[in-house]
């Protein structure tokens, strides 16, 4: 296997699997413009921006990422946003992870829904943080994300807000997508996918404390139940994207001739002042996890929270995370009552 280089190059490592339920969002693949209009009272909405998005398949089809730039990185992007989203076999429904990582940006939210008559509508609750329709901060709201009228080249969006328990709702945006030649021709040829739009947004000091995790790496995962042990060779890719305001990469473990992959997302979540690290792995049936540490270091350790909607799969409640000047990463984690432990140790690779 070979450090990806390309969406296209990822989409080769995680080969495109969409099918039955899981295909609902496949007329999104590839590279889009989005023009947006906005709610500007009554029934008049007003164009705002363009912005441009690129969608690819990852984990053999059971998700999809979408690396979002407003105004388009093309065009000097100043903030940039990312989503995965998978189909919950468990729950039945589509399940959506989004993030707009940067200075003081809202970091991180998640919805959930299914695909009826034609139409994907996706759903969270929240309370207002401002004074919104004459209604008090600190109303309860429902929020409604609905993708409509899909074709090959095109597809709409509105995101709704219903202020009364979604027994009425107001359209607060608009975007239609127009898909546009394939992004692997926007990128320069010194850079990965995963640094795309470096520079116009975050600076370096945001991920420094990551720094020392970054990068591609090799090793061996050691699983631990009772007095047997298992080792197993494992692969690791962690790179700054979304101009550097996070990282995105993957994890592969090649267990007993079985390829086990996840997606891993780590960033600095300014508005609540802690790191975030979410993983979704390729096993149908098993949902995200999402683990929290309020800093970085040599040593860290990441504690597992459910602050979004949908349960975090697994019984991990945390991990260690340590790295050393000689470019080796340790990665540890146990489950006391089920006498289990994983230890991953890994060495950088020449990049």
């Amino acid at each position: 296997m070979g450090q990806p280089t390309g969406p296209t190059g990822f989409d080769q490592i995680y080969s495109t699997r969409l099918d039955d339920a899981h295909n609902d969002f496949d007329f999104w693949l590839g590279n889009w413009e989005v023009t947006w209009k906005r709610w500007a009272g009554k029934d008049d909405y007003n164009p705002t921006n363009i912005s441009e998005h690129r969608v690819f398949a990852a984990l053999d089809g059971k998700a999809l990422i979408e690396m979002a730039y407003e105004d388009s990185v093309v065009r000097g992007s100043k903030t940039a946003g990312f989503s995965i989203r998978y189909f919950d076999d468990r729950l039945q429904k589509w399940v959506m992870f989004q993030s707009w990582p940067g200075l003081n940006m809202t970091n991180f939210s998640s919805l959930q829904g299914i695909h009826h008559h034609k139409r994907i509508q996706l759903y969270k609750k929240g309370k207002t943080q401002r004074v919104f329709m004459g209604n008090p901060v600190g109303t309860p709201y429902d929020n409604r994300y609905t993708f409509s009228d899909a074709h090959p080249e095109s597809f709409r969006w509105e995101s709704s807000v219903s202020l009364d328990s979604m027994r009425t709702w107001a359209t607060l945006s608009i975007a239609e997508g127009t898909k546009i030649p394939d992004f692997e021709s926007l990128l320069d040829d010194k850079k990965q996918w995963y640094t795309q739009g470096d520079g116009y947004d975050c600076n370096d000091s945001l991920l420094a404390p990551l720094k020392p995790y970054l990068g591609q790496w090799t090793g061996e995962i050691t699983y631990t139940q009772g007095k047997k042990k298992n080792k197993y060779r494992v692969e690791r890719v962690l790179k700054p994207f979304l101009s550097g305001c996070a990282a995105l990469g993957y994890q592969i473990n090649y267990v007993e001739g079985e390829i086990r992959k996840e997606m891993i997302f780590v960033s600095y979540l300014t508005a609540s002042d802690q790191w975030i690290f979410y993983t979704l792995n390729d096993r149908m049936g098993e949902s995200h996890k999402t683990f929290f540490a309020t800093q970085l270091g040599e040593e860290v350790t990441f504690v597992k929270k459910d602050t979004l909607d949908v349960v975090s799969a697994g019984n991990l409640r945390a991990f260690s995370w340590k790295s050393s000047k000689l470019n080796k990463q340790t990665i540890e984690g146990t489950i006391p009552d089920k006498d289990w432990a994983f230890k991953i140790d890994l060495v950088r690779n020449e990049e």
